[in-house]
């Protein structure tokens, strides 16, 4: 389901489409072609498409769950309003043309066998604070996804990117038509979906066709582009073309501009797959207007990869790394890139045949798994992989499961889609359906963006871990923040430290509650301690590194102001390795109050005489809160953020999502009593859901009562109390819910601050509760 870009009239709709309006005229404000994702109550237009199924067959679905009227061939009986059509495909096409024309701003088209995706998120990202830019959702790109993205464009914006999909001669055409570029882009070439051309250059040939309108075309130099390209709209990026550029360094490089100019840049991604994709983004972005010292300085911040990758922690704290959504050549090697790193945590990898399905292709990537991973570790699914004679050999998915020994504590899956192993996922975690935290890594990548651009250049961030990262899971949040460039990672304990040191992270780390433990563990794992009494001083002085805490009025930890003489004469005596001094502020999200303005003061003499003696000494005072009020004001040298990459204090993005599944779905008569001591009793005749959560994975059990409620597909599910360890119970009226869907505890309905305050709790101590059996699985852009 997709926002409109415009509420839209239905008779409007009609005239445009050549359709028969059937019942009362609506406005609509949503378009969905998957009653799935409908949710009730938002104008929605439901499409009725012909495909692998019949949308026709959900129509009375579609009304059920919310839809205001349907678009549609054979309408259903009854008073429902439907726009009744010939065709409805042709009708989604003649109506997203029409908007497309009256859209006053340039559009970029991005086409190509991969990359699409990566590139046009990556190019949003560099034209962000230049121009005002909307693009197409997710990956939408195929038939259904480019007229539906032209559709969710609103009508005033500065440019607009589309990126387009194609698999076979022909079907560009109607893509061109629809679109009509200003400009285009064309990513990397490969052997996907080589299989309906007969050569590299014929599908070239057909991709150029979407450009016949654009003014020019931003393209690598490949081959088969190079031999087939308009050339004297061509702004080629290669070792040769009007944009080059050349490794200096795994991170870093120079980028070569067509006026002749050399620009140092720096990126997070070191694979030559990601600079290939950031330098072809960086070529459009600066075709299109941006500065050349913009752009400088956004590659070296770019968001994660938008791959399909999601990272799920099992029950048993194992991390499973799930790319099972499409596999060919080129995505398993540039996933298995990206796997290597991690060789410190001795990776299991499960791979499944691809495309091009040839002997060639998949001796190519045995060779690379020879190079990098052990052939116990290797697991390899499908006939073309039985033949080549290394690693764990299984001639089909069904003889993996039945035969698979699989030991370790990080698994890397990947398979094409005819393999089918997103399905294989739930048995070889052994879990059947469990609550799930889902965090989605866009929005705590814009989080961190916004508070990074509340605070002076140069200031470094250390991101507070804690508590398992409030209960977002250490090591998933650690890998992906390293990745957007934090200086410093933050636990309370040193077994937190330890662990994260375990999984491979470098990155400088603070304990900010050192015991009395052996120094040589923490000189071992190279870890840096906070002091803030006496004793801790004494003990951890001369060994590790330290970062001295001074309590500036909160009262919980730290030096007083007046023993700072003494603090620094013990320092220098015992010739103290010191990183840092830091306060924390009791109320920082009220500036102005007079207590804050006073640790402020203390903190500023406190930092000023520090730094005479110790002058690379990182002073530290503001957390999320006071980085949020204070940041171009008192940031000094660094800042921890820690709950806020969440989204838990306004204004920033809510960034997780609570869900549980429906275990059994049943109906009873009013007045019906049910759960322990027969204390909820029906308001009326309808069904009751089983769900599978309760206080035994985190949830407070005094917050469920009878005020309290889920929700499903928007809808709310009132709380049937008490709470069970295991389950809640649920009315769920006559919705047509079903075993399996899930249930949103919070979320996009009722986002984590909400959900807090209905449930008499805060942000922190809802995430930090949450049991391990909760499964955290994090993605790029989905809740």
């Amino acid at each position: 389901m997709v926002a409109l870009g415009r509420p839209w009239p239905l008779e409007e709709l009609a005239q445009i489409t050549g359709g028969q309006l059937l019942g009362p005229n609506q406005v609509v404000r949503y378009l969905a072609w998957d009653t799935r994702a409908l949710q009730g109550g938002e104008n929605v237009l439901f499409v009725a498409l012909r495909a692998a199924r019949d949308g026709h067959t959900y129509l009375e679905e579609a009304f059920a769950r919310g839809a205001v009227a349907s678009l549609c061939e054979k309408p259903l009986p009854g008073p429902h309003t439907q726009l009744v059509v010939p065709d409805t495909w042709q009708a989604l096409w003649k109506w997203a043309t029409a908007w497309r024309k009256t859209l006053s701003y340039p559009l970029l088209a991005i086409t190509g066998a991969i990359g699409k995706t990566w590139v046009k998120e990556w190019l949003a990202y560099l034209l962000e604070g230049d121009l005002i830019t909307v693009r197409s959702p997710g990956s939408f790109n195929s038939r259904l996804g480019v007229p539906v993205s032209i559709l969710s464009f609103p009508r005033e914006a500065e440019v607009g990117l589309v990126e387009v999909g194609f698999t076979e001669p022909g079907e560009i055409t109607l893509h061109a038509e629809m679109v009509a570029p200003t400009w285009g882009l064309l990513t990397a070439d490969s052997s996907r979906h080589l299989e309906a051309f007969p050569d590299k250059e014929t599908r070239a040939r057909e991709a150029f066709q979407l450009f016949a309108t654009a003014e020019w075309i931003v393209a690598p130099q490949e081959p088969a582009y190079l031999t087939t390209a308009p050339q004297s709209r061509m702004r080629w990026v290669g070792e040769t073309g009007d944009f080059r550029w050349q490794a200096q360094a795994p991170y870093e490089g120079l980028w070569r501009l067509p006026d002749g100019r050399w620009l140092p840049v720096r990126l997070p991604e070191k694979s030559p797959f990601a600079w290939q994709n950031a330098l072809l983004a960086a070529a459009a972005a600066y075709q299109i207007g941006v500065p050349a010292e913009h752009l400088q300085a956004r590659l070296a911040t770019l968001p994660p990869l938008p791959h399909r990758l999601q990272w799920i922690y099992d029950a048993e704290g194992r991390l499973w790394i799930d790319d099972t959504y499409h596999a060919d050549k080129e995505s398993v090697l540039a996933a298995l890139q990206e796997i290597a790193p991690l060789q410190a945590l001795h990776p299991v990898v499960i791979l499944s045949d691809f495309a091009p399905y040839t002997s060639a292709a998949h001796e190519e990537v045995v060779a690379f798994l020879r190079a990098h991973f052990p052939p116990e570790k290797v697991h390899l699914i499908g006939p073309l992989f039985s033949q080549t004679g290394w690693g764990n050999r299984y001639p089909d998915r069904e003889t993996f499961l039945r035969e698979a020994r699989l030991a370790g504590r990080v698994f890397f899956v990947k398979g094409s889609r005819r393999h089918a192993l997103e399905t294989v996922l739930p048995h070889l975690m052994g879990q059947g359906l469990a609550p799930e935290l889902r965090i989605d890594w866009e929005k705590v990548y814009r989080n961190l963006a916004y508070l990074r651009s509340h605070l002076p250049p140069g200031t470094r961030i250390l991101a507070m871990l804690k508590a398992e990262a409030y209960g977002g899971g250490d090591l998933g949040m650690a890998h992906f923040l390293v990745r957007q460039g934090v200086d410093y990672l933050g636990v309370a304990y040193a077994r937190e430290a330890l662990r994260l040191r375990e999984a491979g992270l470098t990155v400088p780390i603070v304990v900010f509650y050192p015991g009395q433990e052996p120094i040589a563990l923490y000189q071992t794992a190279e870890l840096e301690v906070a002091v803030g009494t006496w004793e801790a001083l004494a003990y951890w002085a001369g060994q590790v590194p330290l970062h001295v805490e001074f309590d500036t009025g909160m009262g919980r930890m730290g030096f007083l102001p007046e023993e700072l003489p003494s603090v620094i004469r013990f320092l220098q005596e015992k010739k103290a390795q010191v990183r840092g001094l830091f306060s924390h502020l009791a109320q920082a999200e009220a500036p102005c109050h007079p207590a804050t303005q006073q640790q402020k003061q203390r903190f500023a003499a406190l930092y000023e005489a520090f730094k005479q003696a110790f002058p690379e000494a990182l002073g530290h005072l503001l957390n999320t809160a006071g980085v949020l009020s204070l940041g171009k004001e008192a940031a000094y040298d660094m800042v921890r953020i820690g709950i806020g990459l969440y989204g838990a204090l306004p204004p920033l993005e809510e960034a997780t999502s609570l869900y549980a599944p429906i275990l059994r779905v049943r109906e009873y008569t009013e007045g019906q009593l049910l759960n322990y001591g027969f204390s909820a009793q029906l308001p009326r005749t309808g069904k009751v859901a089983t769900v599978a959560i309760g206080y035994g994975d985190g949830l407070l059990r005094g917050g469920a009562h009878s005020n309290s409620h889920f929700f499903w597909q928007g809808q709310k599910l009132p709380i049937l109390p008490p709470l069970n360890m295991d389950l809640t119970l649920v009315f769920a009226g006559d919705l047509p819910l079903s075993p399996g869907e899930p249930v949103e505890v919070w979320g996009p309905t009722r986002p984590l601050r909400a959900f807090a305050e209905a449930w008499n709790t805060t942000p922190y101590e809802a995430l930090v509760r949450l049991s391990r059996r909760v499964r955290r699985i994090y993605s790029w852009g989905a809740l």
